[in-house]
């Protein structure tokens, strides 16, 4: 995915807005080198190695340019950024499938990866997140409240359980 944002600077580099390229924990030494050398000529990309704390990052970001891993993903939506997504497909489709999905409901817009990378399409996927409306979410924090519904739906089913327990205790002892 950087190749391609890259190819799309360096295919428009007036036209796109500025850009910080934070490398992922697993990308090599090697690729890191090359991302590197390749931002240092555009003027608009700064690069810099993985933090451990993109909050910061994407708190400042007019948008956000992603493959969309779960945490990743979760952090877009909590800060009501404008987001491309562009999933990987492989080894498995987790991300294309939530991807899909949150563009679906409207929160996001996706890229698939046709391995073709036309810096053109990127370029301009790139300037329509730019272009986009601060607010995905509009406020509505149910969409991150994962942990709650599920301590919900667990007590529902505990008590429901419990419930039937006593009940038939009751008849038992009866």
């Amino acid at each position: 995915m950087i190749d391609w944002v890259l190819a799309a600077y360096e295919h428009d580099p007036g036209a796109l807005p500025p850009a910080l390229v934070v490398f992922g924990p697993f990308m090599t030494p090697d690729q890191q080198a090359g991302f590197s050398a390749r931002a240092a000529t555009l003027p608009k990309v700064r690069a810099i190695t993985f933090d451990v704390r993109p909050r910061t990052w994407m708190a400042r970001a007019a948008g956000v340019v992603a493959m969309g891993g779960y945490n990743t993903f979760c952090e877009i939506l909590s800060f009501d950024k404008p987001a491309l997504i562009v999933p990987r497909t492989t080894p498995r489709l987790e991300q294309a499938i939530r991807a899909r999905r949150a563009a679906e409901l409207g929160l996001v817009s996706v890229l698939e990866d046709d391995y073709e990378r036309d810096p053109g399409i990127m370029a301009a996927a790139v300037d329509a997140i730019a272009a986009a409306e601060a607010a995905v979410l509009g406020g509505d924090s149910r969409l991150l409240d994962g942990m709650a519904s599920v301590n919900r739906l667990t007590r529902q089913w505990l008590d429901y359980d419990r419930s039937q327990r006593f009940s038939r205790g009751a008849r038992l002892n009866a």
